[in-house]
């Protein structure tokens, strides 16, 4: 069963990312908060795909957000977590403004 996440940043970036996988796909499907440095948005990534690409652009330089390099201040609860990924309350590298702006909270969605 995988839940939901919402991403906001002070720039005014906001998205609602599924975290997980279902029943029926968790063996091919794990999607996961990522950064696309090439169209600069929160996106929903599937790491279980042999190359993770931007949904929105196709870009293949997608960061997951277990990525150490865009988590900046270290949360003190997690807010999801899936086969080993873990995404926090902490603050995060926002791909739109480049500031550690960005935080995930849970998104009030559980799905399968």
């Amino acid at each position: 069963m995988g839940t939901a996440v919402t991403a906001v940043c002070t720039c005014g970036v906001t998205a609602q990312i599924l975290v997980g996988g279902g029943m029926a796909t968790f063996e091919t499907t794990c999607y996961f908060p990522g950064s696309c440095r090439s169209c600069r948005s929160v996106v929903q990534i599937n790491m279980l795909a042999r190359e993770c690409q931007c949904p929105e652009c196709e870009a293949r330089d997608v960061i997951p957000y277990d990525d150490a390099r865009l988590a900046r201040a270290p949360g003190q609860r997690v807010v999801a977590q899936w086969r080993g990924l873990v995404l926090t309350d902490g603050d995060y590298e926002c791909p739109s403004c480049g500031m550690p702006s960005l935080r995930f909270s849970d998104g009030g969605m559980l799905w399968d």
